[in-house]
């Protein structure tokens, strides 16, 4: 029934997922632009970009813990009205203050709205042996939408000037608007999260699942957050447009979103763990062969690092449906690890990246972090922790 409260909760709150990840990716094909605005350099941009994620990330948690408690939707709404107001307005930046600023605040409205709603996809599908198939469905739009974002900006800008990027919080507003009348109420909740948050943290690092998974999910943010923030220096330095690479960005990360929303098809046939070993052990032999065929067939090679996208995002969708069958009590704390800790500590990756890139070159970055991911995937291979 395409009016039950399952179905309105599932479109409703996928299609808010797609619009906040648009606009975490919004920046991202900008940031050469905004690095010679503000007169930095690779790795100071790479130091600010990891603080706002940090910030983010370090916050989920917590937002987590309080939505476990509340029965209003609040963070839904309010994280969609922060986000989509403040990233637009970071490209006014001329000051690295106010850059910090607008980045910061748009990035705690994407820790406003993460673990509220992810935690809500499994609430409204209580009991239902879909559950990983709908959370794919949820998943796999916010990573269209982080696609869709970086060609979205490229294109604005290029043909309608920086300032055009303001009239984009329009599409936000309009969102959060949309979702507080149409997403269903909070359905009930046959346990809450206990009343320390400090306790609850502890029960999910106890939990060797949950270790396991807050540990691939590290890696897995911190590759896809290091192939989407430098392969755009890459790419125009092999003298691609900046509407091209915002181009490249998209469909590496539409590439993901496909994978997430199919996840659970290809978990059915051969584990979940062995979706987290295909998932990190094919980054790196297609990373080596782009970077050895970049030079001569660029476009053959765009192809091979988009679909490395595919890849990167295949798992994510288990990742998250498996973290939260772990901790059920706890489903808004253990997405805020999952979603956004996890993230934040993938974002630090930056910090050092950038020093690498800036010295050694941007290829370097892309070598290193494909390695990780490849050791990743042998470790899974090895202990299956996830194995009804």
């Amino acid at each position: 029934n395409i009016f039950s409260k399952t179905t309105r909760a599932i479109f409703g709150l996928s299609f808010g997922h797609f619009n906040i990840d648009l606009y975490a990716a919004l920046l991202v094909p900008l940031y050469p632009l905004i690095t010679t605005k503000l007169g930095i350099n690779l790795a100071y941009i790479s130091l600010i970009i990891a603080l706002g994620h940090l910030v983010s990330s370090m916050l989920q948690p917590v937002f987590g813990f309080i939505a476990d408690k509340l029965r209003h939707r609040i963070f839904m709404v309010w994280g969609l009205v922060l986000t989509s107001i403040f990233i637009p307005l970071a490209i006014k930046a001329n000051t690295v203050i106010f850059f910090l600023t607008c980045l910061l605040l748009g990035m705690i409205g994407n820790a406003f709205f993460h673990p509220q709603v992810s935690a809500l996809i499994k609430d409204f599908n209580k009991n239902n042996p879909n559950l990983s198939r709908a959370m794919g469905i949820f998943l796999g739009l916010g990573t269209i939408g982080y696609a869709i974002g970086p060609y979205l900006s490229t294109f604005t800008v290029e043909h309608f000037g920086q300032n055009a990027l303001l009239f984009l919080s329009l599409l936000g507003l309009s969102s959060a608007i949309f979702l507080y009348f149409f997403v269903p109420k909070m359905p009930s909740k046959d346990c809450y999260t206990k009343d320390n948050f400090f306790l609850v943290m502890k029960e999910i690092m106890k939990n060797k699942t949950c270790v396991f998974l807050t540990l691939i999910s590290t890696v897995k943010s911190a590759v896809s957050i290091s192939f989407g923030t430098y392969i755009p220096f890459l790419l125009q330095k092999q003298g691609f447009s900046l509407e091209t690479t915002g181009l490249i960005v998209t469909l590496f990360f539409i590439t993901g979103g496909l994978a997430a929303i199919i996840s659970s098809k290809i978990e059915k046939k051969i584990t979940s763990n062995g979706v987290i070993a295909l998932s990190f052990l094919s980054i790196l032999p297609l990373i080596l062969i782009f970077l050895y065929i970049l030079n001569s067939y660029k476009y053959l090679a765009c192809i091979l690092f988009i679909s490395t996208g595919f890849f990167i995002m295949l798992s994510v969708g288990i990742i998250l449906v498996r973290a939260q069958k772990a901790m059920p009590q706890n489903t808004g704390v253990v997405s805020g690890v999952m979603q956004g800790f996890s993230w934040g500590l993938g974002a630090l990756f930056l910090a050092p990246l950038g020093v690498i890139g800036q010295n050694f070159g941007v290829d370097k970055i892309l070598i290193l972090m494909s390695l990780i991911a490849f050791l990743c995937g042998l470790w899974a291979l090895k202990y299956k922790f996830l194995e009804d």
